[in-house]
């Protein structure tokens, strides 16, 4: 009997330990600012834990619980695509002058709470039976700005989108290289029925499409300046789509557009996109291969719908700068602010341009460094039906400065 007991409390004691690999490890978030933070993006990568935890089995994922043992939402991402996750992400709550400590345990991803979903991305295509099947990966379809209505046959709402509970884009997925907004009154993920039995650009009950984007960069679309003349990313280039990371509180997708030719010259160029939940902004990061000729990153911000032509562009502290408009240019009139952030040390400066322009048109343009590390920009939609505060330049103006702060002095994280 004695040896019948022995076994099986060594049996209790193994499963425990598959089940929960326990550490002394802590992760202490400072904020030295007198402003609180709110949903602040925490990045952690798997080999700064290791330092302290030891070498994490294959199987596990930290689980982060907070000193009164509430359990914080967090996902473990695998970035580089080799099958074991490499990134913990969070969003963080932390008051001004103040530190939070976080306990680190290692358990079974079944052993986690279900988590909200705070952001999604989403690329679709169409069945037989005519609902729709998402793809994580896909190429882009050879198809002209011109013809641009056939990509309707390949994607639901024409490309990949991506949203948070706050706001939602797509971009078309053909020679157009367009980004649009879909403005939401919604916290709930509604990417995956848009379209669907209904006209977007029409009000739903879960908001609308509301951007005009025409031959203008839209909101955010990326463009090269090369030797003083601007190509729109990326007629003619292998493109391709591929998810990365999906949510509960971040989403990432990549597109690459390989092969591009530029007057006889390749150039191959990747743009990263992440959503984080809680955020105004999605975040582009931007590498771009071949360096004939004087070259530049560039995006954009349309002037379809904006009646006075003018930007608002801000020096904030702490090395940020925004570029910004606002005005009743939402596609039914409604107020609508929009900008990019950016480093500072990453401006090359901006200018707008008009309805004559060649190419790209109605757009103020934001001129970025092009260097060996992806080049990273923030893009803002506040629409007034998502929130009410947004009818007013001077609200609009108080949550850029506010993230430029927060941009400019990020959390201070410490692994122990």
């Amino acid at each position: 009997m004695k040896s019948l007991q022995s076994l099986l409390l060594a049996v209790v004691v193994a499963l425990i330990s598959i089940s929960c690999q326990k550490t002394e490890t802590y992760i202490v978030l400072t904020n030295d600012t007198p402003y609180d933070r709110v949903d602040e993006p925490v990045i952690i990568s798997r080999a700064d834990l290791e330092k302290q935890t030891g070498k994490i089995a294959n199987g596990f994922v930290p689980m982060l619980e907070a000193e009164n043992g509430m359990v914080i939402p967090s996902q473990a991402d695998d970035i580089n695509g080799n099958g074991t996750w490499d990134e913990l992400f969070l969003l963080a709550n932390v008051p001004a002058n103040s530190q939070a400590r976080l306990s680190v345990s290692l358990v079974n991803p079944g052993q986690l709470p279900v988590f909200i979903q705070r952001s999604n991305v989403w690329l679709a295509r169409p069945q037989d039976d005519g609902t729709y099947k998402e793809v994580k990966e896909a190429k882009r379809p050879a198809i002209s700005r011109e013809n641009h209505t056939e990509t309707r046959k390949h994607f639901q709402f024409e490309g990949p989108g991506w949203e948070n509970d706050r706001v939602g884009f797509r971009i078309y997925f053909d020679d157009r290289n367009g980004i649009d907004i879909f403005g939401k009154t919604t916290e709930i993920m509604i990417l995956e029925n848009a379209g669907i039995d209904e006209d977007y650009h029409v009000l739903q009950e879960w908001g609308m499409d509301i951007l005009k984007v025409g031959a203008s960069l839209g909101g955010g679309s990326i463009a090269l300046e090369v030797d003083g003349h601007l190509h729109r990313v990326a007629p003619g280039s292998d493109g391709s789509y591929k998810l990365i990371a999906n949510g509960p509180l971040r989403s990432i997708f990549q597109l690459k557009y390989d092969n591009w030719d530029i007057e006889g010259n390749p150039f191959n160029v990747v743009h990263e996109i992440t959503m984080y939940g809680g955020a105004w902004y999605y975040q582009s990061d931007v590498s771009v291969e071949g360096n004939a000729g004087d070259v530049a990153i560039v995006t954009g911000i349309t002037t379809l719908d904006l009646d006075e032509k003018q930007a608002n562009f801000t020096d904030h502290e702490n090395g940020i700068i925004s570029l910004s408009t606002h005005g009743r240019q939402a596609i039914e009139g409604e107020y609508l602010g929009m900008a990019v952030m950016l480093e500072r040390d990453n401006f090359l400066g901006y200018d707008h341009l008009d309805g004559n322009a060649e190419d790209i048109v109605e757009s103020f343009i934001v001129r970025m460094n092009k260097s060996d590390q992806p080049t990273s920009f923030k893009f803002y939609s506040a629409w007034e039906f998502s929130d009410p505060d947004f009818a007013s330049a001077e609200k609009f103006e108080e949550l850029l400065k506010a993230d430029a702060l927060r941009m400019g002095s990020p959390v201070r994280v410490d692994v122990k």
